[in-house]
């Protein structure tokens, strides 16, 4: 005989596969220092959820211990969070789990992902990325890196991210990214489309390397119905008079005014720095000034650059002013000549060539050839002589015949000398005696 189920059973049974469907989670893994991981997640979707989702479960374990699993819960209403005090370089495990009132389902697929290794040399993310979403703004805020010291600025990207539930996965659009100033702690995103998925990655950088990026994913409000259509603010103009000077090789002042008619009360500038003639947006800095001045810093030696302002107001934007250049002063150069090359001519005679810096900091006026028998001789007794700045070879006579040469070479600009290339050697060979010679020896 069929049993037939009580209306309890039943509700058990649609219970249970509550419990399955709520699960179906899709980790974003990221490491924002050696001993973090970042896990992030899409909210379940009415139809799969099939009730409240009142919290989380994350689940973890190293590789070599799977036995050995550690878990975390959180509130429903997050949708991402940070395991810290984690190993170095060390492969973890992790999953994850939705639960109703009723409880936890079924876990996600375990992911894997590798903690960053301990490197000094390593930047770590910005600490404590915050994100204030509106209609069609992102309010980015940001503490520095912890290892701060090795920063020279920061980059921060966005991209619209549409979750697309039949392919089960994610379709991105076209990154934006900014480059910003070190001592940047905030960022406002203007322009964005009401209702849509942003993610937003905020990295500092140097001359090396990118640092790790701290990561943000979340929705802009959903733009308000209004029966009636506010009127239309017009945005105010761009400053005019707008004047740039070189301060130093690495900084420039650039100064306005303000436009001479505006309804609008303007709260602040924005100040569009990129060298000139630049596609590459990563190389477009932005910079906010509360006067009608400010002193560009962290720039390029011996660079001519782009320089546009615009006028801010209270949730109004207007258009940049047209364009100015002024290049940075010039410098000492910062590396060496490229690629030394010594080839022995003859017993006497070595030909030396060479490259110009790769970062010159201004016109190579001239370049010094230092060169000796003896590595160990102190440096102010090498031989050395100048070449001008257009030369990129030259023979050198009067050698021993049959000796090791050392040869070390720099570069100059009117500032002053660059550092001296890596030294490099040659062997001259031993002279060879005529035939003449050989039989008058004979006699």
């Amino acid at each position: 005989m069929v049993s037939v189920p009580t209306l309890f059973e039943k509700k058990k049974d649609f219970n249970i596969f509550i419990l399955f469907r709520v699960s179906r989670q899709r980790l974003s893994i990221a490491s924002t220092s050696p001993t973090d991981i970042r896990l992030m997640w899409h909210p379940l979707s009415s139809q799969h959820s099939r009730g409240a989702v009142t919290r989380y479960r994350i689940e973890y374990s190293t590789l070599d211990q799977e036995d050995v699993v550690f878990s975390v819960e959180v509130r429903g209403n997050e949708t991402q969070f940070t395991l810290r005090e984690l190993q170095p370089n060390q492969t973890y495990r992790l999953r994850i789990a939705a639960g109703t009132g009723v409880g936890f389902g079924v876990p996600s697929e375990w992911a894997q992902h590798q903690t960053l290794a301990h490197y000094n040399h390593m930047i770590f993310a910005p600490t404590e990325l915050k994100v204030r979403a509106r209609v069609s703004t992102l309010n980015v805020t940001w503490y520095p890196s912890p290892n701060h010291t090795l920063v020279s600025g920061y980059k921060l990207s966005c991209r619209e991210v549409e979750v697309d539930e039949s392919a089960n996965g994610e379709r991105t659009t076209q990154t934006h990214t900014i480059r910003l100033r070190k001592k940047a702690r905030y960022h406002l995103l203007t322009g964005l489309v009401p209702d849509r998925q942003y993610e937003v990655r905020v990295w500092a950088f140097n001359k090396q390397i990118d640092g790790a990026a701290a990561v943000w994913k979340g929705r802009t409000d959903k733009a308000h119905n209004r029966t009636l259509p506010l009127p239309l603010r017009p945005p105010p103009l761009p400053p005019s008079s707008i004047q740039a000077m070189a301060n130093s090789s690495t900084s420039i002042w650039l100064r306005w005014e303000k436009p001479r008619f505006s309804n609008v009360r303007i709260i602040n500038y924005t100040v569009r720095c990129s060298p000139a003639g630049t596609t590459n947006a990563s190389l477009v800095s932005y910079h906010t000034s509360s006067v009608q001045e400010i002193l560009l810093g962290a720039l390029r030696p011996f660079t001519r650059y782009e320089l546009a302002v615009q006028s801010n107001g209270v949730d109004v934007v207007g258009p940049f002013s047209g364009t100015v250049e002024e290049s940075t002063l010039s410098d000492r150069p910062s590396t060496p000549p490229e690629e030394l090359q010594l080839s022995a001519l003859d017993s006497s005679s070595v030909l030396v060539s060479w490259r110009p810096p790769l970062e010159p900091n201004g016109i190579i006026i001239s370049y010094r050839i230092l060169y000796s028998g003896n590595l160990s001789e102190p440096e102010h007794l090498w031989k050395n002589f100048s070449q001008d700045g257009s030369i990129t070879s030259v023979e050198v006579q009067g050698l021993s015949s049959g000796t090791r040469y050392f040869f070390k070479l720099g570069a100059s600009t009117e500032v002053g000398p660059g550092p001296y290339s890596p030294i490099k050697d040659v062997h001259t060979p031993l002279q060879k005696y005529g035939m003449w010679h050989v039989e008058l020896m004979c006699e």
